[in-house]
Order: C-alpha cells, then structure tokens, then sequence
C-alpha cells in the first residue's frame, strides 16, 4: 500500500497574488529515495513560467484519476469510475448501510411522521399543526443523525477503495475488509463526533420549537421552527464541510479520531470554499439520480398522489415499504458517489497542499519499474 502519511515539515502552500499561478509544493522524497528535487516540469523555479518554458510532460494515470492536482471534473469521473471498476466492494457495503438506513426510517415514517396530519375529507380527525410539527422536527432531527452517519461510513469505505484504485490496484471485497478492520474502532469514533456535532447543532436549532410544539401551541411552536431550520444552515454547512475529510484521514493515514478531526480541519482550511461546493455538486448529482432510480418504486407503490396531495393518513405499510425499497436501491447506487468524492477530495487537498502527488508519482515509477524487472 503506498504510504500515505503527511510528509514532515510540508507544510501549506501559500495563496498566489491575484493573476499570478500558484507555486508548486515543496517535494518531499518517499522513503528510501535520495532525489531531493520533484521530476522534470514540476516547481515554480524549473525554467520558469515565460515564453519558451517547455511543456510540462503528462502526469501518469495508473488508476482512476491522474497522479496531479485534480479538476472539478476528474473528481466527479474518478468517483464514478472508482464505484464502476469495484462494484462489489463499493455497491456491496454501501447495500449494508443503506438497507439500516431504510429500515430505521421505514420504522420512524410509520410510527412517528404516519400520524402527523390525517385527512379531512371524510370527518376523520386532523392533528393540530403543533403536533405535527413537533413529529417534523423530530424525524428531521433523527434524518440529521443517521444520513450523517451513513455518508460519513461510506466516505470510509470510499477511501478504501479510491486508495487502492488511483494506483491501478486491484479492488475486492476482501481487500476493502482487510483496509477497513485495523481502523474501523477510530473510523467509528471519527462518525460518532462528527454526527454529534452535526445532529447537536440540529438540535439546539430546532429543540425549543419541537419543546413549545409539545405544549400545545399551534402558532409559536411552527414559527419557531421555521427559524432554527433558518439558524441551523450555515453552521451545519461549516462544520460538515469542514470535518468532511475526516474518515479519509483515517483510513488512508491510519489516524485515530482526534488527529483525524484535526487533519480535515486544517486540510480543508486551506480550500474551503472549493471542498464546498464540490461536495455540493456532488450532492446534487446523487440526490438527482436518487430520485429518478427511487421514482418507479413510488409511482408503483400507489403513495404518489396522496404525498403531492399532502395526505399522510392514507399511506399504508404497504407504501412506505416501497418508499423504503426505492430509498435502498437509490441510496446502494447514488450515495457512495459522495464518499468517493469526498475521498477524492482529501487526496486532491494533499496534493495541493503537501506535493503528495509527487510521492505518489515516485512510487507508481518504483511500482512499475518492480513490474518491469520481474517480467524481464
């Protein structure tokens, strides 16, 4: 397994003036080399930048993504190639997850959210409106908790994955288990912390709504939380994008959870704004795609016109189960695209930031020239 450790004394690159190209990092040889300078085209001062500097030659591709710095593009194909090249081993656990998943949210729809509004066409009983947003906020408190839950497991298990494939490496079930068990104790606490932060500021947000929905008031209470889903937005974005890059720390870096956390927070510090929105659009891809994979299952399941009619009281076991069956299969399929993306994004952070691309480099040369000798 290439070593994936930060290097001693590579520190941060720092920010290029306006209109000026970055610097390249500094290189840091891997272990057992004696080359103190990065291959030929690399680093700010190697020929310089001007009129006549020859072309940087190709970075190498042994695996998913080239051995560089990635584009927005590259992340999101790499994603999708790492999940097409190892589908068992990214489809397989990610079934695991969500079949969980589902199932505590099958559970909650039909005996917590179920019951929130009944329909008034017949003269059967409506549900006062604070009743029914106190079950809102605490479904959405509890979707909080386990959707952190599960892409922070799949980014885990994404990292694996990406790790071995961005080096042409071969990928099973049993090769993403044996990555996987060393670590899973601090990957666990890594998803524990992260969730809590998450899920808590949720909570702080919405909990005097949901409190003052429970006494009764039909006016205060909804109101209410209508601004702490306004409040709660921008910090659960800081800190999720912040501490997104957390489970890729452990798994490739061998981290524990604490040393982990940190990693992510000074890794994505220096690229905020761009782990951001990349994981967003990531988000949205998967969310798109979920939904048009999990769409037959609601049409099928006769629960449609009664959730766009705004009608809960008629949908029956029956239809949650197929609300679930389609949230599985869309969930299998669409969300380890966002682990994969955010894997993708901690190694594309190092490479910015630490020159692991040309450690990287050095060990798919040394892997080739290994190859190259033993079939000579």
């Amino acid at each position: 397994m290439t070593g994936w450790s930060a290097p001693e004394g590579a520190g941060p690159v720092p920010p290029a003036a306006p209109g000026e190209t970055a610097p390249s990092p500094p290189y840091v040889p891997p272990p057992g080399t004696a080359y103190g300078a990065p291959p030929y085209g690399y680093g700010a001062t190697a020929y310089g930048y001007g009129y006549g500097a020859p072309p940087r030659p190709e970075a190498p591709r042994p695996g998913i993504v080239p051995l560089r710095p990635l584009g927005v593009g590259e992340v999101l194909d790499g994603s999708f190639t790492a999940i097409r090249t190892a589908p068992l081993a990214s489809l397989g656990y990610a079934a695991i997850v969500m079949l969980v998943y589902q199932a505590i949210f099958l559970l909650l729809n039909y005996t917590v959210l179920r019951p929130a509004t009944t329909t008034n066409v017949d003269g059967s009983t409506v549900s006062d409106a604070g009743d029914a947003a106190a079950r809102v906020g605490a479904v959405y408190i509890a979707t909080a908790v386990f959707t952190s839950i599960a892409l922070l497991v799949l980014t885990g298990v994404m990292a694996a994955v990406v790790g071995e494939r961005i080096m042409g490496r071969r990928v099973t079930w049993t090769v993403a288990r044996d990555r996987l068990r060393p670590v899973a104790w601090p990957l666990l606490r890594v998803v524990g912390a992260v969730t809590f932060i998450v899920a808590g500021t949720v909570a702080v947000a919405l909990g005097p709504g949901i409190a003052l929905s429970v006494t009764g008031s039909n006016s205060g209470g909804p109101a209410l939380l209508a601004i702490g889903f306004l409040l709660l937005v921008v910090p659960v974005i800081y800190a999720w994008t912040t501490l997104s890059l957390a489970p890729a720390a452990v798994v490739l870096e061998r981290r524990g959870a604490r040393a982990a956390l940190r990693r992510s927070r000074k890794l994505a510090h220096g690229g905020w704004w761009r782990v951001f929105w990349i994981s967003l659009l990531a988000w949205v891809t998967a969310s798109i795609v979920g939904t048009i994979l999990s769409l037959p299952f609601l049409i099928f399941g006769g629960g449609l016109s009664d959730i766009f009619a705004g009608r809960s009281d008629n949908l029956s076991f029956v239809v949650l189960l197929m609300r679930a069956l389609g949230g599985f299969v869309a969930g299998t399929l669409a969300r380890p695209f966002q682990g994969g993306v955010s894997a993708l994004l901690y190694i594309d952070r190092r490479m910015r930031a630490e020159g692991l691309d040309m450690a990287l480099q050095a060990a798919n040369a040394e892997a080739s020239t290994a190859n190259g000798a033993a079939g000579a």
